[in-house]
C-alpha cells in the first residue's frame, strides 16, 4: 500500500488524510509521535509485544496516544485514548467499534487503514489538516505501530497523533 489520500467530508475534525508508509523517523516532526516510533523501532527486526509497552514509562506522551485492538480482519475495538487524542479528533473513540461495515464511511476507511498495518507488521503514518476548537487548517501526524499478543500474533496497534506546530 502505497500514499492514499481522503479528502471526503466527515463527522469528525479531519478534514484531509494522507495515510503513507514511515521511512525512518526522520518522517515525524512532533515530539509524541516520533517518541513513540522510535520506542516501537528499538525493537527491531522484532516486532514489540503489548505487554512490553510501559505507560510509566511514557507519561510525557500519554495525551497523545491510542491503542486499538484487533477483534478480526476488518474490526477493531479503541481500547484508550488520551485527552489530546480527543480533542484532535473532536470525540472519543474508547469502547467503540471501527469495521469495515461500519454506517460511517471514515471508519471503513480507518478499518481498511488498519487492517493495511496488521498485514504489513510495519508503521505506517498519517498526516494531513483537521479543524480543531474551532481553528480551521491546522497541521497533524500521527504513527500506528503494531504489537504483538504473547502468541506472536498482530493484535494491537498503538498510535500517538500530535498538532503540527
Amino acid at each position: 500500500m502505497m500514499e492514499q489520500v481522503e479528502e471526503e467530508a466527515r463527522s469528525d475534525n479531519f478534514r484531509k488524510i494522507i495515510r503513507l508508509e514511515v521511512a525512518s523517523a526522520d518522517d515525524f516532526r512532533t515530539r509524541p509521535v516520533r517518541r513513540l516510533y522510535d520506542w516501537w523501532a528499538g525493537y527491531q527486526p522484532a516486532l514489540p509485544r503489548r505487554s512490553d509497552f510501559d505507560i510509566t514509562q511514557h507519561w510525557s506522551i500519554a495525551p497523545s496516544l491510542y491503542l486499538n485492538e484487533v477483534a478480526a480482519p476488518g474490526h477493531y475495538q479503541r481500547r484508550l485514548n488520551g485527552e489530546g487524542v480527543v480533542t484532535l479528533i473532536g470525540v472519543s473513540l474508547r469502547g467503540h467499534d471501527i469495521t469495515r461495515s461500519s454506517p460511517l464511511p471514515e471508519l471503513r476507511r480507518l478499518a481498511a487503514y488498519l487492517d493495511s498495518v496488521v498485514e504489513s507488521r510495519r508503521c505506517r503514518r498519517c498526516c494531513g489538516f483537521a479543524a480543531v476548537q474551532g481553528a480551521t487548517g491546522q497541521e497533524f501526524e500521527s504513527v500506528d505501530c503494531p504489537l504483538l499478543d504473547e502468541a506472536g500474533d498482530v493484535r494491537f496497534i498503538l498510535g500517538a497523533i500530535s498538532l503540527i506546530d
